[in-house]
């Protein structure tokens, strides 16, 4: 089994991608998105602290979802040397959007220190976000598992959008909020829920037909293993929730969640 590998292997130019991710992620918070949001509505002003700090960081959760999502998706489909068997291979665009990733994960973990006003799901996403970031900046391994969970956060744009349409207290049955609940919950299973399946699908695959996978660190089994388990968890329970939403707002009740 490999040994565990120190943060100085991580090689510069995606330390220096991460320190700045963190750097524009609390940028947007602090000053982008409460601009943004006071030229949205004028109701921006008049809500609590607590409710501006939760939507500043829905802000900025959306911009870093578009673009690790789409950025992820493009080397998918444009790179072919991205193989679910590889279990070693050093493929820089997935270190690179990786090393995003994980600057917007220690950058959530930043504002839950300070503000401490998230839920517990999102303490064990973030957490699990940022090991697994790491663990793939520094043993440059699993490059198919790493892209395809990233994959993932393509969800994230209409996911965001919602939190922020509710934070703002507009009409549940409006068109606005009705279209985006659909968007939601199509984007989350063709993108979120496939992805999530084929890595999960493939992870069992290379346990049961290669010997590469049984010589990983303790680190990497927590990451890979241990985060298709946690995501796959915490995506079942949102979707139950989306769901229960999309059955209440065709029975036509005002207010779910």
């Amino acid at each position: 089994m490999v040994s565990a590998v120190p943060v100085d292997s991580i090689e510069p130019v995606y330390l220096v991608t991460f320190l700045a991710t963190i750097a524009v992620c609390l940028s947007i918070f602090k000053f982008f998105a409460p601009w943004v949001l006071r030229r949205v509505t004028k109701k921006y002003d008049t809500l609590s602290w607590a409710k501006k700090v939760e939507l500043n960081e829905i802000v900025m959760a959306l911009a870093h979802s578009l673009v690790v999502g789409l950025a992820s998706w493009c080397v998918y489909f444009t790179m072919d040397d991205i193989k679910p068997s590889l279990t070693r291979y050093n493929s820089p665009p997935v270190l690179f959007i990786d090393s995003i990733f994980f600057g917007f994960s220690v950058s959530d973990l930043i504002l839950l220190l300070v503000y401490r006003s998230f839920g517990l799901p999102f303490i064990i996403h973030h957490l699990m976000a940022a090991f697994n970031g790491y663990v793939v900046l520094a043993y440059r391994s699993m490059p198919y598992y790493c892209l395809t969970g990233m994959m993932m956060e393509l969800s994230g744009p209409c996911t965001n959008s919602r939190f922020l349409l509710k934070a703002l207290d507009v009409d549940q049955t409006s068109p606005l909020y009705v279209g985006n609940s659909i968007a939601m919950l199509t984007s989350f299973v063709a993108i979120r829920i496939t992805a999530n399946a084929m890595n999960l699908y493939h992870l069992l695959w290379l346990a049961l037909t290669t010997d590469d996978f049984y010589q990983l660190s303790l680190a990497e089994y927590v990451c890979y293993v241990g985060g298709v388990l946690t995501f796959s968890v915490l995506n079942c329970i949102w979707l139950s929730k989306m769901i229960k939403g999309a059955i209440r707002l065709w029975r036509g009740v005002k207010k779910y969640d």
